[in-house]
């Protein structure tokens, strides 16, 4: 008998990842739900429905379908994009979806946060842990959205214990179908700034890796939080000259204010506060799912830098 799992936020470019390594799989079945339009070939045991999680023909879905396990990927991680709305998909849609898998008999959820909720900063140990504290939420008010959607999932974790819950914390995702995130918005700049006396380590994971530890967590009887670290860590400087981006050094009192005023202004994609993760580390342990959930990374350090685009801004949906 086939399972049915339902993947939110689908039609973004991780979504696609997901899909299709779940189809991979014969004894499962995938229903999307998104409020975009859907572009791609639907293959066998695939459905889509087009939905707005705030919406009631979001809960619909869940109403009809039934889904044994459920995978959020739906979350608008813009800076750009008014706060009020941010806060309705990322905050008030999650706490739906969550309130929706209650109440409809879902067995299983996996849900994806990201690791620099952590925080950038001199202070942080050499390889964060998932029961370290977040920092984010008090030291960056343009990103506490995430922080909460992070203390919302962990709350409904506790909340709902005979439902298991996965809450991911990957690093930062790249690859050819990534056109999201704090690192894809900061090499789509056509010359990346770098702060004068500081290089710090970078970890990457590969579109196609994380979508594999979804898959793991989906698999796994396990439940808790779960740092996702990649293959390794690269100096910032090295990144960038394997990339042969062209860069831009600055004092960082300089950068700070300048990106501020122009991030006030709708001329830059990344507040002021993103520029700590050029500055500090920001390195989290990957132990834990390695031990439980039994996932390693497959591609390696080099190839994960060579699945980044050259010019990430000019690939084509």
């Amino acid at each position: 008998m086939s399972r049915r799992i339902l993947v939110t936020g689908i039609a973004g470019g991780l979504g696609r990842v997901v899909w299709r390594g779940l189809l991979e799989r014969r004894n499962l079945e995938v229903v999307g739900l998104d409020r975009r339009n859907w572009l791609l070939e639907r293959p066998e045991r695939f459905r889509y429905y087009q939905a707005d999680l705030r919406k009631r023909s979001a809960e619909d879905v869940f109403r009809s379908e039934r889904p044994y396990a459920v995978v959020h990927l739906a979350f608008e991680d813009d800076q750009t994009v008014p706060r009020a709305r941010r806060h309705e998909t990322n905050v008030i849609a999650t706490q739906q979806v969550l309130e929706w898998c209650a109440r409809y008999g879902v067995r299983k959820v996996v849900t994806l946060s990201r690791a620099i909720v952590y925080g950038a900063s001199p202070e942080n140990p050499a390889k964060i842990t998932e029961d370290m504290p977040l920092k984010m939420g008090i030291r960056y008010e343009e990103l506490h959205d995430l922080v909460e959607y992070d203390h919302i999932c962990r709350s409904w974790m506790y909340e709902h214990p005979q439902i298991p819950m996965v809450l991911l914390r990957p690093v930062h995702v790249v690859g050819p179908n990534i056109r999201a995130g704090m690192l894809f918005r900061y090499l789509s700049m056509a010359r990346c700034p770098v702060l004068a006396g500081f290089d710090p380590m970078l970890q990457i994971v590969h579109e196609e890796d994380l979508a594999e530890a979804i898959g793991c967590a989906l698999r796994a009887r396990a439940r808790g939080i779960y740092n996702v670290a990649g293959p390794g860590a690269i100096p910032l400087s090295v990144l960038l000259r394997e990339l042969r981006k062209p860069t831009l050094v600055l004092p960082h009192p300089l950068l700070y204010a300048a990106d501020g005023l122009l991030f006030r202004l709708g001329a830059s994609k990344l507040p002021p506060a993103s520029f700590d993760f050029i500055r500090y580390n920001c390195l989290v342990d990957g132990t834990k799912i390695e031990r439980e959930l039994k996932f390693r990374p497959r591609f390696s350090l080099p190839d994960t830098i060579a699945a980044i685009p050259v010019r990430p801004a000019a690939i084509i949906a």
